[in-house]
């Protein structure tokens, strides 16, 4: 039997190859689900999170700490790492936490007891948000390359697409 804790060192064409030496004899869906089974089970169990220090984050998630939360103190600090994601999260004492790409880029700023610092969020979303719910707060920003996403006090999400043009409102 093939060793499924140690095939996270493996490729993941090495490791189709290797089942597919031993698994010849199964019929082709049958072995698609074990192997993305297989697969999926060590990504699973290669993941991990551990605490580190300012100095270890990215350079581009420094600068982003430093220029818009200055004043403020690091509560925790994380890295999460799996096969195919890595994020860096940091928390502050008064509860606003942060979340970062592999880059150092910032994907996403929440908090729930206050309001997301409007120089995070870009000019266009927050002129919209301004402007059709002027008394709500945002409470949570996150993106990607694809879409822009807000969640406010009243319970309303907002997506905008990268042309920062609402495409979705979530009651």
């Amino acid at each position: 039997m093939i060793d499924f804790f140690r095939c996270y060192l493996l490729t993941f064409n090495e490791f189709f190859l290797l089942l597919q030496r031993k698994f010849i004899n199964i019929y082709p869906m049958k072995k698609i689900a074990i192997l993305l089974v297989a697969y999926l089970v060590c990504v699973a169990l290669h993941a991990e999170e551990r605490h580190i220090t300012f100095g270890e984050l990215p350079k581009e998630s420094k600068v982003f700490i430093l220029t818009h939360f200055k004043d403020s103190t690091l509560s925790e600090i994380s890295l999460e790492r799996s096969a195919s994601l890595t994020l860096y999260k940091v928390e502050l004492t008064c509860g606003l936490k942060m979340q970062f790409d592999r880059t150092g880029m910032c994907t996403e700023v929440s908090y729930k007891k206050g309001e997301v610092p409007d120089a995070v969020v870009p000019k266009k979303i927050l002129s919209v948000v301004k402007a059709n719910f002027p008394k709500c707060r945002i409470q949570k920003f996150e993106h990607n390359e694809r879409m822009y996403e807000v969640d406010l006090d009243n319970d309303i999400t907002l997506t905008f697409n990268s042309s920062f043009r609402v495409v979705d409102i979530d009651k």
